[in-house]
């Protein structure tokens, strides 16, 4: 029996969250869409750490971990949209959201497609050192902390601290989860024998690899590996 997160599953649709709302890291198995439709709260993901408000839209793919902290004394309204894309993730915006919550409400999977065609660029913001550092481990998970935080002129205990508090894990724990998930994207989706995969995502060997995917996850490669499986899978831990 694989080792069982807590996983939150998403329903689409338009959603009020409580006032005041503030949730620590949570783990999503499937994909989805957040179009923001009242309210503002700011997002920790792995896509980065995010400021959003009415038209903004954030993007997850499967096994996305993040925090939100709501900015308005009213709870933000939202509406949640399926995403199928793990290749694009994180903070866009959209001409016309209540537009998508209206098709939403007869077909969120038609709201997706318009979605996807209206998505717009969101302009680059000055970042704090803690966003640099995740977009780094984002690039390149095999990064050096120790590296970083000389280069920074950080104290490691004011770089474990601050990104913590950011991002609400520590930048280690952080770092195997980014390298985590992209070993499982690999696994799932090509024919590369598993060792070669733990060895070009930075583990030191198999076990290890095995043994942080099934953490992750909630199965080891093997299963995952199976013919068909990523589909049935996945509906296993949504109705876990």
């Amino acid at each position: 029996m694989p080792h069982r997160h807590s996983y939150r599953s998403v329903v689409a649709g338009i959603e009020q969250l409580p006032n005041g709302i503030d949730l620590p890291r949570h783990r999503h198995t499937a994909g989805y869409a957040t179009v923001v439709l009242g309210g503002a709260f700011v997002e920790a993901s792995f896509a980065g750490r995010f400021v959003v408000e009415p038209g903004d839209v954030l993007l997850h793919g499967h096994y996305d971990c993040h925090a939100n902290h709501a900015l308005t004394e009213r709870g933000p309204q939202i509406l949640r949209l399926p995403w199928f894309d793990d290749g694009i993730e994180g903070h866009f915006r959209v001409g016309d959201p209540d537009r998508l919550a209206r098709i939403a409400e007869r077909d969120p999977l038609a709201a997706t497609a318009v979605l996807r065609r209206t998505l717009e660029p969101v302009a680059p913001r000055a970042l704090h050192w803690t966003d640099r550092l995740a977009a780094a481990l984002a690039v390149d998970p095999s990064l050096s902390l120790h590296e970083w935080a000389d280069q920074e002129r950080l104290a490691p205990e004011t770089l474990s601290r601050g990104f913590r508090e950011a991002f609400g894990v520590s930048p280690k724990l952080f770092r195997l989860e980014v390298r985590t998930r992209r070993a499982w994207r690999a696994l799932a989706g090509s024919e590369r024998s598993l060792t070669a995969i733990a060895h070009e995502h930075g583990f030191a060997d198999l076990a290890h690899m095995s043994r942080s995917v099934c953490e992750f996850t909630g199965f080891p490669p093997s299963r995952w590996r199976t013919p068909g499986a990523r589909p049935v899978l996945l509906d296993q831990l949504r109705s876990s």
